[in-house]
Order: structure tokens, then C-alpha cells, then sequence
């Protein structure tokens, strides 16, 4: 049974990870030294640390320059500008702790550092969650040769913080400068490599984010709930088209307009970004529709405030270091017949429609596409370009032509944007190759909904989730067949759409991370449906009942409104009202999606980065865990990415069942660890905690449960520091 080859083979079977360093033991302790968010930085000088673990006892340094809470840490003066203090004679395993009180966002981390010999390097951890990776600390010339090293961008969210820097080799230490990031330019632009999205230094980016669906197109099932909140003197509204069509009868276009914008100030403010960077998504797809941007009263034209919120997206997005996706969800004419192109039962762009050809709405599309890309081809923030959401009112080949048509257009006005062409209902196979027709920079989407739309929707939904995460027993079908179709176009894939919460109550913060872990291990960029949705009886819960199609929902309920009959000013108000209610995140989403392995807890198995062979299901094990690691046969493996916290001997405990017996051993850097033998239990489904003992090292790693010998599943792991 194979689902994916490992990254790269040590020369016998297994994994290989980066190369090992050499760590000295540290003991572990919390800081709690309060400081203000500044407009512009937080900067922690590496001297007002609160607690710290130095591997010698005593300052090596200057009497004048010392740490009340520490002394053992080694401080000096510096000659680095601004003069003061500096930590030095810094070895591999030794940390400094701070703390940092911040309003949520994206920021970078600069870290001032010197050294002479080099081959040092250090981490940064937020609340014990790794938010700056492995950073290599050259020589820079000597000990008091000062040098400013930059990270990349990430998101803190709201409130005080434990900031952690983790060494590894011998440097000096000045200070630490967590600085918001940039607004404009502070992303990196992607670009394709293969079938990887990666920015300009080659380096993959794994995008996982959300839809911001219901806010720049209503879909008016997003916040309706059972019933109909939005009405008309005909029923149910459920379509933009039919919303705005009664608004503009009644009280005009521009009056109509300034209805709208009221909900769209309202369903997204700081607060909804503020939530979506906590969660650790670095990517939202915005999804639109055409009149938004092209005024539908004088086609080829502009609206005077075409750019209003497309830019106020991005300019939010970029703040908290997340990227957008364009979707072009509702073209001009409608692309499909559902509501969600704009306008229920309508097909014209495809089909052509009141007195116009479907080439008359392909060419408005096209002049559309043109405008967006000459505004944003040099903006980085903006990822990629959806052309047309769910484009299915055609075949597949009249979809892939129409597309590639929309592409070379784009491309006359942006040259290295990535682009994106949505699939057919049945599948990609009718675009070929974007590279044989002369493109580069391109990606595909799909959307998947298993367990949902007839797609096994009568079955367990946490079996159907687990068979599609992780394949057939043999390997094939379901995400591994989709991993070889795109690994042999070597183009980027985006999952624009899925939802993996909404029908499996308690599991389903769970899958949701797992099925981020599993599109993540692909190389995959991952946006779910949907951020926000609300209902009129609001939802107190923690996500396990009733919970709907939003990562987010409303905690009160609220009345309906009809707008063939209420006032402008009561419309208004049912609008705003979005800004102000409370609003609650699926706790058990929020708990998972933050999520990390440690040392001293039990590491659920089903919690990997990356495998081969593995399959899970629901587990009966009474010590609890919902769902267990199984089918593991021979060379199967499944690797964690675990923050070990001091060098030394750990217990090494596994819950297994098996109706057989096997092997299991615990590796890093293609050598073993420990290896353990699996008895027999007396079935798959009875369990048994078995234990052994390893030596580990210090420090962040990436730490793979192989099988060598298979024929037994796997609840959970841990490791206790003995």
C-alpha cells in the first residue's frame, strides 16, 4: 500500500529530514514581561528577558550590563549603534523568553545577531508554536560585527504572548524587532515551479485559508438559516440580482447603492479579518461579482468607486500578511444556473441571452478580467486570479477554450500572474497541459464536497472524510489519484472549495485541520467554504450542534425584513446590523487549526505532516481520541513536527492494537531511534499502551513512526522526559 513517495530517501526506506545539529540540554520556564504595542515595532532588548536558560553558570560579562530575574545569563556591553547590552557567548540549546502584548496582525521579526565563527542559527516561537522556522546565522565578521536578520511574515493574534527564541550554535544576541509588516509589498510575489506555488526565491508557500463568501455576491442561504430573512412581496429572496432589482424599483440606483454598501461595510470588518489571521490562514479567495466593478448602466465602463472594496480587501489581507485569490464568482450574464453566479436560472454566458450572444458576454468578461489585472498585476498581495467560479452552464471543452480565451486576454496586460482555470464537473482532463499551449504561471481548481451532494452524503461522514484524505487500501483513487494528475501536469492546484465541519459535529475541527494537513502534504493551496455564515437563531454552542456552513456565526438571533415594504432606513439598519452582532469561531476549528504536536501530551497519530500508506477511522479505544492511524503495513510511515524541549532520555509510549503483532520504530534524519516491538492484542479495534525509552535532542525536528513491520494500527504516542 502506497499513497505518496517520501520527499527524498535516505538510501534504504526511510524518511530523511534536515540536517542534524548539535544541541546541549536547557530546562524550560515562562516569561512575563508586559510591553506595549508601539504604532511601529515591538522591540525586546535581549537583556530584558524574564527568564532564560544559559547552559554555564554565572555572567561572563560585564558587571554593569545583568538581568535581576537570571543572573546566569551571560551579558555585555555593546558597540552595536544605540550602545547598551547585547547576550553573548550564546551556545546550541540555550533560549531567552519574553513577552509581548500586541492587537492581532501580521508582523516580521528582526533579529539583530553577530557572530565570528558562524554556523549558528536560531527559531522563534509564539506560545510554543514555531512563527519563525530554522534561520542561519552566517559569520558576520566577529562578535561585535552587528547584522539585521529578517523573517518572513506571520500572524499573532490579539492579547499577551510568550515569545521564545531558541538557539543552535554560537551568536550574540541585541535585540528583537516585531515589526507589523508593511501594507504594501510586505508579501512576496508567487509565482508556479512545477506543480508548486512558491515565491520569487524559489521557496514553496503552502496557502491555507477561507472564502470570504456572502460579502462582494450574496448568497442569501449564508444567512438565512431555516427560514428566509431577506423577502420580497414575491417570497424568499434568494439571489443578488433579485435583491437589487427590487431595491433599484423602489428607490432608485444610486439609492440602491448606497443600500449595498451598507451591508458590505458591515459583513466584514477589522474584527472578521482580525479572526481569520488568529486561525493562521495566510490566504483569503474573495469572491465577486462583475457589477461590482463594471458599471451594469453603461457596459465597458468603470463604476466611479469600481475599486472601493476589492481594495479594501486586499489592503486588510496584506496588513495581516494574507494573500487574496480573485474569483470572479458571478460574471456578467451569469455562467451556470445557480444563484450563486448572481442571477438564478439564468445561463446567458453561455448560452446568450436578452438579445445578446454568449460572445457579447465573453468579450464584457474579457474587458472586465483586463481592468482587474491592469490594477493589480504589481500588487503582490493578490495571489492568483480565479477567471470563473463553477463555470458549468457548457461542456468541458467549450469551458477549457472559453478560459484559455480569458488567460492570453489577461495576459496581454499582466505577463507573470499566477491564473487560475477552475475545472469541469468532470474534472481538468479537457484542458490538457497549460505549458503545451504556450502558458506558464497557471493553476487549476477544483472544489470538493465529499459527504456532501450526493457525494456519499447517506454515508458516515467521518468515514467518507477519512476515505477521501487517505485513499483506497491500495493506495489509489480519491486524493492520490488527484496527486498523480497534477504531479504529472506540473501545474499548481488550488482547492477552492470545501467543507469539512459542518456535518460531523465533534470531529469536525479535526478533519478540518487534518484535511488543511493532508492538501498541505500535496503542495496544494486550500481555501474552505466559508468564513462567516449567520442564521436568525443565532449559535452559543461550541461547534458540535447545529453548527453551520461558517467558520464563524452569530451568537443572538434576528428578525427578517421585507424589502418590498420596510423603509431605506430600516434596510440600512438590518444591513449594519452584521457590524455590531456578536459573532462566535467554532471553538473546536479555532482549538485544532492552532494546534502542534508537544513533548509531555499526547500526539494524537491520525496529526501527522506527512505519510505513506496510512489510512484513519473513528476509533473505539476507551482512553479516548476520535479517530485512530490504521492500515499500516510494511514501510508505511507517518512524520510529526515536534518542538523537543531539552536533550535527554524520554519515555517513548504508543497505543496500538493488532491482531498480529509487528515492528515500529521511531526515526529523525534517516536513523533510527528506537525500535519497538508491536504485540499481538487480539484485534484492530483492542488497545494496548506500550513503551519504550529514547535519547532525543533539543530543539525543533521532524520526528517519523515507520513501519517495518506492519499489521496494526495506531491511537496515539507520546514522549515524557524521564
Amino acid at each position: 500500500m502506497q499513497c505518496v513517495q517520501p520527499v527524498s530517501i535516505d538510501g534504504s526506506h526511510r524518511m530523511t529530514a534536515p540536517p542534524k545539529r548539535r544541541l546541549l540540554p536547557f530546562m524550560m520556564a515562562f516569561a512575563a514581561l508586559a510591553l506595549a504595542h508601539q504604532a511601529s515595532a515591538v522591540v525586546l532588548q535581549a537583556e530584558s528577558f524574564n527568564n532564560a536558560f544559559d547552559a554555564t553558570a554565572g555572567n561572563s560579562g560585564a558587571a554593569s550590563c545583568t538581568n535581576a530575574v537570571n543572573v546566569n545569563v551571560d551579558i555585555e556591553a555593546t558597540t552595536d549603534s544605540g550602545g547598551g547590552c547585547n547576550v553573548g557567548w550564546i551556545e546550541s540549546g540555550e533560549w531567552l523568553e519574553y513577552s509581548i502584548n500586541v492587537p492581532a496582525g501580521s508582523y516580521r521579526a528582526n533579529v539583530r545577531v553577530a557572530s565570528e565563527s558562524g554556523g549558528g542559527s536560531y527559531n522563534l516561537q509564539i506560545d510554543g508554536a514555531q512563527v519563525v522556522g530554522s534561520t542561519a546565522v552566517g559569520s558576520t565578521g566577529g562578535w561585535q560585527a552587528w547584522t539585521t536578520l529578517s523573517s518572513g511574515v506571520f500572524n499573532i493574534a490579539a492579547g499577551t504572548h510568550t515569545l521564545r527564541i531558541n538557539v543552535a550554535g554560537a551568536m550574540n544576541l541585541n535585540w528583537i524587532d516585531i515589526a507589523p509588516a508593511s501594507s504594501s509589498g510586505s508579501l512576496p510575489k508567487l509565482r508556479q515551479q512545477g506543480a508548486l506555488w512558491v515565491d520569487q526565491n524559489g521557496t514553496r508557500v503552502d496557502l491555507r485559508g477561507v472564502n470570504l463568501g456572502n460579502w462582494l455576491l450574496l448568497e442569501f442561504w449564508m444567512m438565512n438559516g431555516a427560514n428566509a430573512s431577506i423577502t420580497n412581496n414575491n417570497g424568499a429572496v434568494n439571489d443578488q440580482c433579485t435583491l437589487e432589482g427590487t431595491l433599484t424599483q423602489r428607490f432608485g440606483y444610486a439609492e440602491r447603492e448606497r443600500l449595498m454598501d451598507a451591508f458590505r461595510d458591515s459583513w466584514m470588518t477589522d474584527r472578521d479579518w482580525d479572526r481569520i489571521a488568529a486561525l493562521g490562514f495566510n490566504v483569503v479567495r474573495l469572491p465577486f461579482i462583475y457589477n461590482l466593478i463594471e458599471n451594469e448602466n453603461a457596459p465597458y465602463n468603470l463604476r466611479a468607486d469600481a475599486w472601493q472594496y476589492l481594495d479594501q480587501a486586499i489592503e486588510k489581507a496584506a496588513q495581516r500578511g494574507i494573500y487574496v485569490i480573485l474569483d470572479l464568482h458571478g460574471a456578467v450574464g451569469s455562467q451556470g444556473h445557480e444563484h450563486h453566479s448572481g442571477c438564478a436560472g439564468r445561463n446567458w454566458y453561455w448560452a446568450g441571452g436578452n438579445g445578446q450572444p454568449a460572445s457579447y458576454y465573453h468579450d464584457r468578461t474579457r474587458w472586465l478580467w483586463q481592468q482587474i489585472a491592469t490594477r493589480y498585476r504589481d500588487n503582490n498581495t493578490v495571489a492568483a486570479y480565479g477567471l470563473l467560479n463553477e463555470p458549468w452552464g457548457t461542456d468541458a471543452t467549450t469551458l477549457a477554450n472559453n478560459l484559455y480565451y480569458l488567460a492570453q486576454n489577461v495576459r496581454t496586460v499582466d505577463p507573470s500572474k499566477i491564473i487560475i482555470l477552475h475545472g469541469h464537473t468532470s474534472g481538468i482532463g479537457a484542458f490538457g497541459n497549460p505549458a503545451s499551449r504556450g502558458f506558464s504561471n497557471m493553476a487549476f481548481e477544483m472544489h470538493f464536497y465529499p459527504g456532501i451532494f450526493g457525494w456519499r452524503d447517506n454515508d458516515d461522514p467521518n468515514v467518507v472524510h477519512g476515505d477521501w484524505l487517505h485513499c483506497s487500501p491500495q493506495g489509489t483513487g480519491e486524493v492520490c489519484g488527484w496527486n498523480s494528475t497534477i504531479t504529472g501536469l506540473q501545474t499548481p492546484f488550488l482547492i477552492g472549495e470545501f467543507q469539512p465541519w459542518t456535518e460531523l459535529g465533534r470531529n469536525g475541527g479535526e478533519i478540518t485541520r487534518k484535511t488543511y494537513d493532508i492538501y498541505s502534504m500535496y503542495g496544494w493551496a486550500s481555501t474552505a467554504w466559508s468564513y462567516k455564515t449567520t442564521t436568525q437563531t443565532g449559535n452559543t454552542g461550541d461547534g458540535n450542534s447545529g453548527w453551520g456552513w461558517g467558520l464563524v456565526t452569530n451568537t443572538a438571533g434576528y428578525g427578517n425584513i421585507n424589502v418590498s415594504t420596510a423603509s431605506a432606513a430600516q434596510i440600512e439598519s438590518w444591513f449594519r446590523q452584521f457590524g455590531t452582532q456578536g459573532i462566535s469561531t467554532h471553538s473546536d476549528i479555532a482549538f485544532w487549526m492552532n494546534y502542534q504536536p508537544t513533548v509531555g501530551s499526547t500526539i494524537e497519530a491520525e496529526h501527522f505532516t506527512a505519510h505513506r500508506g496510512t489510512r484513519i477511522e473513528v476509533t473505539s479505544d476507551p482512553q479516548g481520541g476520535d479517530f485512530n492511524s490504521s492500515y499500516l503495513d510494511n514501510t508505511d510511515y507517518m512524520t510529526y513536527r515536534i518542538n523537543v524541549p531539552q536533550t535527554g532520555t524520554y519515555r517513548l509510549e504508543y497505543r496500538v492494537a493488532s491482531p498480529t503483532g509487528g515492528t515500529v520504530i521511531l526515526g529523525r534524519d534517516g536513523t533510527d531511534l528506537a525500535v519497538t516491538g508491536v504485540p499481538n492484542t487480539g484485534g484492530y479495534q483492542n488497545w494496548q499502551t506500550i513503551s519504550t525509552t529514547v535519547s532525543l535532542q533539543a530543539g525543533t525536528q521532524s520526528l517519523t513512526v515507520y513501519v517495518q513491520a506492519g499489521g496494526w494500527n495506531l491511537n496515539w504516542w507520546r514522549l515524557t522526559p524521564l
